[in-house]
């Protein structure tokens, strides 16, 4: 049975995708939004989980962040289930 995962906060999703870009050097959410060709303001209003990721971002986001699509859709709340444990 797969058990409930805990649900994410926009503070939560800001600072995954905070420490995700630091982590790669990137000092500003502006030097990132430039350097992978996004807007900042889309960039903000996804991870402040104020707007759905389009599908044709996450691959963009998933290579520049360097993690999985299910890494980042769980980071932003999109997936609400855990693994099914095993017994």
């Amino acid at each position: 049975m797969a058990e409930r995962a805990k649900k994410v906060t926009p503070k939560d999703s800001w600072a995954w995708f905070v420490s995700k870009y630091e982590a790669l050097g990137y000092k500003s959410l502006s030097q990132y939004a430039t350097a992978v060709g996004l807007q900042k303001s889309s960039l903000s209003r996804y991870f402040h989980l104020e707007r759905q990721i389009p599908s044709g971002t996450i691959g963009t986001l998933c290579h520049t962040l360097q993690v999985s699509p299910e890494e980042l859709l769980t980071a932003v709340g999109a997936l609400t289930w855990t693994k099914t444990k095993t017994r």
